[in-house]
């Protein structure tokens, strides 16, 4: 079986994960004080933020033109009177 992933979708996973790692080092070496794991919670939201808004930015495409309403149809003015 093949699994099918498109281009889009693994960048936008790849990005969030190096977001949630980056987030992650980096509050473990901000706080003052004995060395200490980073904040995991505020790592995870960080990822799902940006993998999020990633791809509300990339997959987002509006349509190109407004719906219609639909027309009625014609009615011919030269057709035989008895067919209306």
């Amino acid at each position: 079986m093949i699994v099918q992933i498109y281009p889009v979708a693994a960048f936008v996973f790849v990005v969030a994960l190096v977001v949630g790692t980056v987030v992650f080092k980096y509050t473990s070496a901000s706080h003052g004080g004995p060395p200490a794991r980073g904040d995991l919670v505020g790592a995870i939201g960080a990822a799902t933020g940006v993998g999020t808004l990633l791809w509300l930015f990339l997959t987002f495409a509006p349509s190109p033109a407004p719906a219609s309403l639909p027309e009625a149809p014609v009615i011919s003015s030269t057709a035989d009177p008895a067919v209306r």
